[in-house]
C-alpha cells in the first residue's frame, strides 16, 4: 500500500510538473483572400516606440507564418496591419497580447483587419475583443470609406467623404463607451478608463464624454482613486488648466544623474519650460536650437528648461544622443506627475515664466519666432534669423513631410524628398537645422500647408506665405 501510494504521489507530481512547464511564446498568423502587393505587416510596441519584426510579402492569397516572441516585459504589445505598394493602407491596427508560453493566433480573411480574429489567453485580450466586437464591422465600414478617397477629385466631394468617416468615428467612440461601462471594473477597464485623460485635458468642458467618465471614476475603489493613473484622471476631471497670470504647479523632477531638482530652484530668473517627449519630431528640434541659442546669445536671466515624460531608458537615450546644454529632466511619474497636474495635452507646450514664478505665456507647438520673441522679452539676446535670398526655407520636421496647396481645382500633395530627422547632427550653421526640396509650386500660388507626415493628426503649419 505505501508503494502504491508513492508511486500515486509520484505521478501526480510529474503530472504537475508537466504541466507547469511553459511551451514557446509566439504568433501564429493564417488569413485568406490577401490580394497581391498587400503586406501584412506584424509589429511590436515597448512603452511609445514601436518596431515591424515581421513582414509578409508574398505573393499568395493566403499567408501563413509564424513569429517567436521573445524579451517580454509587462509592457509589451504587438500590433497586426496592413500596407499596400509600399504605403500604410487604411486598415485598422489590431493589438495583440500574447501570454507567456502560450500560443496566440490571428485568423480572418481579407485586407480588413479589425475582422480578424485574435485569439490569446492574456487577459488584457479578452478585454480589448470585447471592446472591438461590437464595432467591428463599422471599423471595416470606416477603413473601406477612406480608401476610397482616390477616386475623389474635387475639394467638395474629400470634405463630404471626410465628414462621413467623422461621424463613423464618432458612432465607434459612443458604442465602445457605452460597453466599457458595461464592463466590470478590473485593471483593463481601469486603464482604458485613464487613456481618456489625454483628451480630457484637451478638450476640457468640450470633451463630449465627461460624464460618463466622471460616473465611472466615482464608481472605482479607493485603490484605483489613489494610485497615480488614478490621481491624473482626478486632475484632468477636477483640476484647473494653468493659465497666463498663475504660478506654474511645480513637483518632483529629475536629472540624468537622479538628482532632484524644482522650478522653485530658478526663482529669480525667467524660464522658457518645454514639456516635451523623446518621439515628438518637433520637440527634436526644439532641442537643436536651444544649443545654437546658449551658444548665440542666450544670458544668466533666462533657464530654457526641458521636461519629458518617458521612461528611464528612454531618458538616458535622449540625453546622451542630444547632449543637452541647457537644463534636462525628466518626470519619473510620466503621464501622472507634472503633466497631468499642468494638464498637458500636446507636445511640444512651452510655458514663459517670469522671475516671480508667475505664466507670462502658453503656447502648443514648436514656433521659433514664437521662441525668440519670448527669449528677447526676458532680456536675452538673440541673432535675429534671416532666410536666404530668393530661397523659401522649412523647417525639416520627419522624413515624407508634406507641402499641401489648392490650385483651384482640388487639393495638390508634394511629398518632400527622403531627408529624415536622423540626417542631421548640428544646428551649428543658423536657425534651420535642415532643408527639405520639393517640386516647384505651381506660378501664382500665394500660401500653403506644412504637414510633418501625411497622416490627418500630424504637426502642421497652415497658411504659410510664399515671398512675393
Amino acid at each position: 500500500m505505501k508503494l502504491k501510494l508513492k508511486l500515486m504521489f509520484a505521478v501526480a507530481l510529474l503530472a504537475a510538473m508537466s504541466s507547469c512547464q511553459k511551451g514557446e511564446t509566439k504568433i501564429e498568423v493564417n488569413l485568406t483572400d490577401i490580394p497581391e502587393g498587400y503586406v501584412v505587416e506584424l509589429g511590436r510596441i515597448n512603452d511609445r516606440e514601436s518596431s515591424t519584426i515581421y513582414y509578409d510579402t508574398s505573393k499568395t492569397t493566403d499567408r501563413k507564418f509564424s513569429v517567436k516572441c521573445d524579451s517580454l516585459t509587462d509592457n509589451t504589445v504587438y500590433y497586426i496591419m496592413v500596407q499596400k505598394d509600399g504605403y500604410r493602407y487604411y486598415s485598422t491596427t489590431m493589438k495583440i497580447y500574447v501570454q507567456d508560453g502560450a500560443t496566440t493566433t490571428v485568423t480572418g480573411s481579407g485586407v480588413f483587419s479589425s475582422v480578424w480574429n485574435i485569439s490569446s489567453k492574456h487577459p488584457h485580450q479578452a478585454f480589448e475583443n470585447k471592446m472591438m466586437e461590437p464595432v467591428k464591422e463599422l471599423f471595416r465600414q470606416k477603413d473601406e470609406l477612406r480608401n476610397s478617397s482616390d477616386t475623389v477629385s474635387s475639394e467638395e466631394g474629400s470634405r463630404l467623404l471626410q465628414g462621413r468617416v467623422n461621424a463613423m468615428f464618432d458612432q465607434i467612440d459612443e458604442i465602445q463607451m457605452s460597453t466599457l461601462q458595461s464592463l466590470p471594473v478590473d485593471q483593463y477597464m481601469f486603464e482604458e478608463l485613464c487613456n481618456k485623460t489625454g483628451e480630457i485635458n484637451y478638450l476640457g468642458a468640450d470633451y463630449k464624454f465627461l460624464g460618463q467618465v466622471e460616473a465611472m471614476y466615482n464608481k472605482l475603489p479607493d485603490e484605483y482613486k489613489n494610485s497615480k493613473e488614478g490621481k491624473a484622471l482626478y486632475y484632468a476631471l477636477h483640476g484647473k488648466s494653468p493659465a497666463v497670470g498663475d504660478v506654474v504647479n511645480d513637483y518632483d523632477l529629475y536629472d540624468i544623474d537622479g538628482k532632484l531638482h524644482h522650478f522653485a530652484d530658478y526663482r529669480g530668473k525667467w524660464m522658457l519650460l518645454e514639456f516635451s517627449t523623446y518621439y515628438c519630431g518637433p520637440c527634436r528640434l526644439f532641442s537643436k536650437a536651444i544649443k545654437y541659442l546658449y551658444k548665440n546669445g542666450i544670458n544668466k536671466n533666462l533657464e530654457i528648461i526641458d521636461i519629458t515624460l518617458d521612461t528611464p531608458e528612454q531618458f538616458a537615450q535622449m540625453a546622451a544622443e542630444e547632449q543637452f546644454v541647457s537644463p534636462l529632466y525628466n518626470d519619473r511619474d510620466m503621464r501622472n506627475g507634472i503633466f497631468a497636474i499642468n494638464k498637458i495635452s500636446a507636445y511640444p507646450t512651452f510655458y514663459l515664466v517670469n522671475p516671480d514664478g508667475v505664466i507670462e505665456d502658453i503656447v502648443q507647438g514648436y514656433d521659433m519666432g514664437w521662441v525668440i520673441a519670448s527669449a528677447k522679452k526676458a532680456g536675452a539676446f538673440v541673432p535675429e534669423y534671416k532666410s536666404e535670398k530668393g530661397v523659401t526655407i522649412v523647417n525639416c520636421i520627419n522624413e515624407g513631410s508634406v507641402l499641401r496647396y489648392n490650385d483651384g481645382k482640388k487639393t495638390c500633395d508634394l511629398i518632400s524628398s527622403s531627408i529624415g530627422l536622423n540626417k542631421f547632427t548640428s544646428f551649428d550653421d543658423g536657425m534651420v537645422p535642415c532643408r527639405l526640396t520639393f517640386k516647384p509650386l505651381p506660378k501664382g500660388l500665394k500660401e500653403f500647408d506644412f504637414i510633418e507626415g501625411d497622416c490627418p493628426s500630424c504637426f502642421r503649419l497652415e497658411g504659410i506665405k510664399l515671398a512675393e
